[in-house]
């Protein structure tokens, strides 16, 4: 009884605790009517300023201890050794656990206190400490001042060069969001690179939507990955691909992928709900092969971290967002659905639309609170100013 009081302490004090981080809202959100939302590049401006205002009075606190949980394994209930011991005095320190409750296994007591600390930052409340509430736990008021302060700055320095129409792509909050005649249409979760095979910082247009796309194995995935499966069990393990060896389409079971190079080999996925772009591709001009997609695997925007792509960037609502840019054109969502029911690749010329890679680890959600987001890509004080 002692223990089951203890958690309901901890959750209700959690609870009203003000918190520095919260994660990006789980779906693709639509914005204020025009009416009543202020011009996009005015809002830039108030961001920037309150993010100064609130890094100067972290700024202003005493330096207090901050125990470091590092990285490692996922930590969740039953989990015992040296790692716990600092998870449960980082939470002691953070005001989520009593001191008489310091142990070195994660019991029902740290579960509450890490569900409680993740319901405070908005995270998933799963208990578990892995990639998104690790790093949150793990940062101080200091480190919070300094991603402000560089946030800030990098939002000034956008604003200067910005469209009144462009989508941002911000890689630490790994959202994607839609701007047309300087107002705010559209934003969405997204996923982006992995740290080992990161999406770059560019400046872009978008000037093309491919409704159905195939999607060809990159040279790199092709490499690694996929000739990797080939010689080892003699499948992709991609549903509805078709190989091709010097240019010919062959059973990759019958062929000795041993001595194949991957310069002779390439995969193509066909269209359909099974293909990893899902049913829309946006089109870029970089030379990198970036560009942006949907996904067959929706379950993966439910996570906080959302690094795990070889590059480009996936789209929670695709579909959304390739409605707003084709009416420019005059297809109506009918005319969508009738080139999805055709099964087969759709090019479609787009005006285009400038694209914008941005590093900003803190933003300004709708409601005023400030959102801290892991520093993806460990660029620090080596991000450029602009942020793009």
């Amino acid at each position: 009884m002692m223990v089951t009081g203890a958690i309901s302490r901890l959750l209700v004090v959690a609870l009203l605790v003000p918190m520095l981080l919260t994660a990006a809202p789980a779906r693709a959100q639509a914005p204020l009517p025009a009416t009543e939302a202020p011009p996009f590049h005015a809002q830039l401006a108030a961001w920037a300023d309150r993010l100064d205002a609130r890094a100067a009075e972290l700024e202003a606190q005493p330096v207090l201890p901050a125990t470091r949980i590092g990285p490692g394994a996922l930590l969740k209930k039953g989990a015992e050794g040296e790692r716990v011991e600092r998870l449960a005095q980082r939470l002691i320190e953070l005001g989520h656990l009593p001191p008489d409750l310091r142990t070195g296994r994660f019991d029902d007591a740290i579960d509450a206190a890490v569900r409680a600390f993740q319901v405070g930052l908005g995270l998933k409340a799963d208990g578990k400490v892995g990639g998104g509430t690790r790093i949150a736990l793990d940062r101080t008021p200091q480190e919070a001042a300094r991603l402000m302060r560089q946030s800030a700055q990098a939002m000034r320095a956008f604003r200067e060069t910005a469209p009144e129409s462009v989508l941002i792509v911000n890689l630490p909050s790994q959202e994607t969001t839609l701007v047309r005649g300087d107002r705010l249409e559209l934003t969405m979760r997204s996923i982006v690179g992995r740290p080992e095979r990161e999406t770059p910082l560019l400046e872009d247009r978008i000037t093309h939507i491919i409704v159905n796309p195939t999607w060809t194995v990159p040279p790199t995935v092709l490499k690694k990955d996929k000739l990797p499966n080939l010689r080892e069990r003699g499948t992709t393990g991609i549903e509805n691909a078709i190989v091709y060896l010097d240019g010919e389409p062959v059973m990759p079971e019958t062929v000795d992928w041993k001595t194949v190079t991957p310069g002779r080999v390439r995969i193509v996925q066909q269209p359909g709900d099974w293909n990893a772009l899902g049913r829309f591709r946006f089109n870029l001009t970089n030379p990198h092969n970036i560009y942006l997609h949907g996904t067959n695997e929706p379950r993966l925007f439910d996570r906080d971290l959302r690094t795990i792509s070889s590059g480009c960037v996936r789209l929670q609502d695709a579909r959304g967002l390739a409605e707003l840019l084709l009416a420019e054109v005059g297809v109506t969502p009918q005319k969508i659905d009738d080139l999805l029911a055709k099964g087969e690749p759709q090019w479609i010329k787009v005006r285009p639309l400038p694209v914008r890679f941005v590093y900003w680890t803190a933003t300004v959600a709708p409601d005023g609170t400030i959102r801290l987001h892991p520093d993806v890509y460990d660029l620090g004080e080596e991000r450029a100013p602009t942020g793009a």
